[in-house]
């Protein structure tokens, strides 16, 4: 029962509430709009890498295992909504160099991309060293660095996470 309350137009009552359901469909459409987006971009990076981008990778040379798209920020429980899922900040790696108990996932792994575009252009990669003389003391080693996407540059050898890109370009332009 709604009261009359002097000098309000419309008498105060409850806001309705919605159909029953339509909460749980607009759930459901918010999230095949995020999943649609997070494929297209992964299709995007499957087109132009179509194999594993890790330098000399001995798991693609010995075992042959499927390959993924790996975001270089973990998405979150929480979701993603656009801010990671895309394809200048995903590569094509196989499983094991992806989620692997020595992978990128597990932080024994780093790749460092080199432009403004992010993973569509040129990437470093490194591999976490455990010193075998100090227990608990670790360095990045760097075992290749791209001219181009999916282009090794083998005139590179050692690099510095961080090193300035004008040296890495130049080096690579000069050979």
């Amino acid at each position: 029962m709604s009261e009359y309350v002097p000098g309000y137009r419309f008498p105060l009552t409850a806001c309705p509430k919605p159909p029953k359901g339509e909460a749980l469909i607009e759930r459901r459409g918010k999230r095949n709009t995020i999943r649609t987006n997070e494929k297209k971009e992964k299709d995007i990076v499957r087109a132009k890498d179509k194999v594993c981008r890790w330098p000399h990778c001995e798991n693609c040379r010995d075992f042959k295992p499927r390959l993924e798209v790996a975001h270089m920020e973990p998405k979150g429980a929480g979701g993603d909504h656009g801010v990671r899922t895309r394809a200048d900040l995903m590569i094509l790696l196989d499983y094991l160099t992806h989620q692997g108990a020595k992978g990128l996932d597990a932080g024994e792994r780093f790749i460092e991309p080199l432009t403004e575009r992010g993973t569509r252009g040129p990437c470093a990669f490194y591999v976490k060293v455990y010193s075998e003389t100090k227990p608990g003391e670790w360095s990045w080693h760097c075992v290749g660095v791209e001219r181009s996407a999916g282009v090794l540059d083998p005139t590179i050898t050692e690099r510095v996470i961080g090193d300035p890109i004008v040296s890495i370009i130049t080096a690579s332009r000069t050979t």
